[in-house]
């Protein structure tokens, strides 16, 4: 019988002649009848007609029970491209068929087929045509069956990719609940053979349907995932976790009784870190690379003022400037820390509204994101998953951990023991953090080695500057260690190191797109360097920033950091056991500390901004951030005599030098900058009329102290 002849009514009474006609043992040729029959549907029937196919399958099928247990594995991936109907009804009914397959086929048949579907499975029409022939059949599974290609429809070759998208979503969910339902069926002496397989399955379908679908979407799957986990974990005795030490026999290894007095345990373990295992390439995954919505603020052009010269940088450093593909997601741990811990009552401006305000907003509408990361978080705790070995995986080297490979297509593998099951090292960190986070951990980490090791791991040795989970969990581990500890930990011998550490987050404050994670970053260095008990190693930052970090804005804030140290040298406090106030005995409070990094401070900008207007103009839109800061501090000096005179600023020749060095070139091209500024517009962030008001209050100032 050719197509052409088929119809809806002889379709259907040959279904039901050969379902009645044929006995159990010719089920292969009742299924070849339904495959023909389900193919042509599914190209020559309405969506209509398609239904009322489908609800006389699901009459027969469920007619002749013995002869559908026989061909129901055949079934699940055939039905699969009904889910595309526009048709609820016809939707419905092939959902019905699939999961009446999944319960009375046999079950590792039907695990084969599922898994298959899973792995076949497309979440955009491009997808689909550059993957269609790629045969993801594993010896594991039975090795004898024949591929399987799930049919396709002429018609969708141009579908709109948000629909395409949503039928993937359903097609995964209807899969994944086949395989909830055949999972327990499987009898098994090692269920953890099997169960690895399907997560290494169901951890391909993932990373693919994150690289399409939007964030929503990828958290709808990741919620789906944890329902299906929930379902298939095993309940941890406290024998499976502390097997007490039996009676050792002489000659008898301890590990070799254990293994023997609780296989069942043992293979709870298995189970159980699997799971853990799969959960943390799934969190990694999820934070590193879904798509996330490009805010307006974090725009910037070739011609942002504050972008530095990315030759300059060290090679570690440049991945934020050439990836700019917006991915992964913000949890907000850092912000949120230094809002309920750090400063409760501070984080707000009165009367205003800032980026960070916007941020705190966006991030308290993806509530959906962050109760999905709460249950994985759980989840692997309850699973056996301990703070100290996530902090020892988190501070192991990066062994060629480059951005998020380590979570594309990774298997979770079959081991034979708990122990052999690695975790997702991205999974690691934002496990520990988001544990710490909420739920505080007495702790015993020090920035020393700890923190510093983690964040070398992480933001130099792979690309985390350009991730924005990575940059919140290495800044909010900063902040957590720092307050709770109080301390720096065990500092080490060479200077460089410690500039090193604080380099990661001065990077950080300049290159983030986030304006909290940019602010926080500034935040640590300034508490790490007043942290530190050596005045001079903090003069050398000062002084080693300002004459070799290629950010203009980086050098304006260790212009307030600096200005904060002179303050605090300077301002008298009341000591235990004085009766008066008295100011520390600091290198900030005297002479020395500006005479030290004068030429750095004030560098001599004639040389700098050189003779053409056009160049000139554009050098001082680099330099803006930090010549504001520097003429400010110039300013506070200028203003109070007493201190003036104790950092020797008094002095006329101090000001001579830095009206020559840093004043007078900036100001006999003021009239040409405000020109350009009027033309341009305020897009740089220069306000060049303030400058000029700065500029003539230190004239007035300087008049007023006396040499």
């Amino acid at each position: 019988m050719s197509r052409e002849e088929i119809t809806l009514s002889k379709a259907i009474a040959s279904i039901r002649s050969a379902a009645d006609e044929l006995s159990v043992d010719e089920f292969i040729d009742f299924s070849v009848i339904l495959d023909v029959h389900i193919h042509w549907s599914l190209e020559s029937l309405s969506p209509e007609d398609q239904h009322q196919f489908l609800s006389v399958l699901k009459e027969v099928l469920e007619a002749h029970e013995e002869l559908s247990c026989s061909i129901a594995w055949d079934l699940v991936i055939v039905l699969l491209p009904y889910l595309d109907s526009p048709l609820p009804k016809t939707v419905d009914i092939a959902e019905q068929l699939i999961a009446y397959s999944a319960t009375i086929g046999n079950p590792r048949e039907v695990y084969i087929k599922v898994l298959t579907g899973l792995s076949s499975l497309s979440w955009s029409p491009a997808e689909e045509e550059d993957d269609e022939d790629e045969d993801q059949d594993e010896a594991e599974h039975s090795g004898d069956e024949e591929d399987d290609i799930v049919p396709k429809r002429e018609l969708q070759k141009k579908e709109d990719p948000m629909l395409y998208a949503q039928n993937a979503a359903r097609k995964f969910n209807n899969l994944l609940s086949a395989l909830t339902t055949v999972h327990p069926r499987i009898a098994a002496r090692f269920p953890s053979k099997f169960l690895s397989t399907e997560l290494s399955t169901l951890l391909i379908a993932f990373t693919k349907a994150v690289e399409v679908v939007d964030a929503e979407a990828v958290t709808g799957v990741v919620q789906r995932l944890l329902q299906f986990l929930k379902g298939v974990r095993p309940q941890l005795k406290e024998t499976a976790t502390a097997t007490k030490r039996p009676p050792l026999p002489p000659r008898v290894s301890t590990s070799a009784s254990l293994q023997t007095v609780n296989p069942e345990a043992k293979e709870d373990q298995l189970q159980a870190r699997l799971i853990a295992s799969f959960l943390t390439h799934v969190l990694s995954g999820y934070l590193l690379r879904t798509k996330r919505q490009h805010h307006p603020q974090q725009q910037s052009t070739s011609e942002d003022h504050h972008s530095p010269d990315v030759q300059q940088l060290h090679p570690a450093f440049r991945g934020g400037f050439d990836d700019v593909e917006e991915r992964g997601l913000d949890i907000g741990w850092a912000g949120k820390y230094d809002e309920e811990v750090l400063r409760p009552d501070k984080f707000k401006v009165p009367n205003g509204r800032t980026l960070i305000d916007e941020e705190r907003d966006a991030r308290a509408a993806q509530g959906n994101v962050r109760a999905a990361v709460d249950e994985i978080v759980a989840m692997c705790e309850s699973l056996g998953v301990k703070t100290e070995e996530l902090v020892d995986l988190c501070r192991s080297g990066a062994d060629g951990l480059t951005d998020d490979e380590e979570d594309d297509h990774s298997e979770i593998p079959a081991p034979k023991a708990a122990d052999d099951v690695p975790l997702s090292k991205h999974g690691a960190l934002f496990l520990l953090t988001h544990r710490l986070s909420t739920d505080p951990h007495t702790t015993h980490l020090q920035i020393y080695p700890d923190h510093s090791t983690i964040a070398e791991t992480f933001m130099i040795y792979a690309p985390g500057q350009s991730k924005p989970a990575v940059i919140d969990s290495i800044l909010f581990l900063g902040l957590y260690i720092l307050h709770t500890s109080q301390s720096l930990g065990d500092l080490p011998e060479k200077t460089e190191t410690f500039f090193i550490y604080l380099q990661i987050f001065s990077v950080i404050s300049t290159n983030a797109s986030s304006a909290s994670h940019r602010y926080l970053a500034n935040t640590h260095v300034a508490l790490c360097l007043r942290a530190h008990p050596s005045e001079a190693v903090r003069l050398a930052y000062f002084r080693d920033t300002l004459e070799h970090c290629p950010f203009e804005s980086v050098k304006g804030a260790v212009v307030g950091m600096l200005k904060d140290e002179i303050v605090h040298a300077t301002t008298p406090v009341l000591r235990d056991g004085a009766s008066v106030p008295s100011t520390p005995n600091s290198i900030f409070g005297t002479s020395l500390c500006l005479s030290e990094i004068f030429a750095q401070l004030f560098p001599d900008l004639e040389i700098a901004l050189g003779d053409d207007d056009a160049k000139a103009w554009e050098k001082f839109r680099d330099l803006y951030p930090r010549f504001a800061a520097t003429i400010n501090l110039y300013l506070l000096l200028l203003l109070n005599h007493e201190l003036a005179a104790r950092l020797g600023a008094a002095n006329k020749a101090f000001g001579d030098k830095v009206e020559t060095r840093f004043l007078a070139p900036v100001r006999k091209r003021l009239d040409r900058f405000i020109e350009r500024e009027r033309t341009e517009g305020d897009r740089h962030g220069v306000n060049v009329q303030l400058v000029e008001m700065t500029m003539q209050r230190v004239q007035e100032a300087r008049g007023g102290i006396v040499d």
